[in-house]
């Protein structure tokens, strides 16, 4: 069996592991449902305090931050520094509750009310030091995240990272979107040259009777 094979094989019996725990032990358990729970609350207080009228700017903001999270859930989990005891579906790793909710969330409401960079990076810091210093060892304290040789305090540089880099990029799509409609009503705008009118001929039946007189 080379390689690969072997790999598969191993791949086949973590699912049956993962798949056989999640049957067993997490779906409807109470800290399952206390995920849902949290998660639904979560979800309800951003849309209420959601600006309607930025709507499609601050998803696409949360979209930035989500894809880093789960770029560092992913890279964590598989250099083993820490696992999801807890999983709203079958997968691993299960990303769902912190990468695809709470990072994002925090960061969204940190974009939405702050312009200035000065008040978005203080904000931004008290939303990193909420994740890193309450929500995550309360995932912890309740077993739906286990840690190994893991500090908080690395969480808190790792998302004023992400809201540095996800502002920097929702900036970028903003000015190359004003550039493109500037360009574009330019163009529309342009106007030709204004030529000479021609000037009429003369109706024939005219010149002939010139001609006769």
């Amino acid at each position: 069996m080379n390689s690969n094979e072997l790999f598969h094989q191993l791949q086949l019996q973590i699912w049956n592991i993962t798949w056989n725990r999640y049957i067993t032990q997490e779906l409807f358990s109470p800290r399952w449902w206390g995920v849902l729970i949290f998660l639904f609350a979560l979800y309800v207080i951003w849309l209420k305090l959601l600006d309607k009228a930025r709507t499609f700017e601050i998803v696409l903001f949360g979209s930035f931050v989500a894809v880093q999270a789960v770029f560092i859930d992913i890279a964590g989990f598989s250099m083993g520094l820490w696992q999801h005891n807890i999983r709203l579906l079958p997968f691993v790793p299960g990303v769902f509750p912190i990468d695809f909710t709470v990072v994002p969330i925090l960061l969204m409401l940190a974009h939405q009310y702050c312009s200035s960079w000065s008040k978005y990076l203080i904000w931004s810091a008290v939303a990193s030091i909420l994740f890193s210093f309450g929500i995550s060892p309360a995932f912890q304290f309740f077993d739906i995240k286990a840690y190994y040789n893991w500090s908080f305090s690395y969480f808190f540089f790792l998302m004023m990272i992400v809201s540095v880099t996800s502002r920097l990029a929702i900036q970028l799509v903003e000015k190359t979107v004003q550039e493109s409609s500037t360009s574009f009503s330019s163009s529309k705008n342009f106007s030709t040259i204004p030529q000479p009118a021609a000037k009429r001929m003369p109706d024939l039946e005219e010149n002939k009777d010139d001609n006769e007189n």
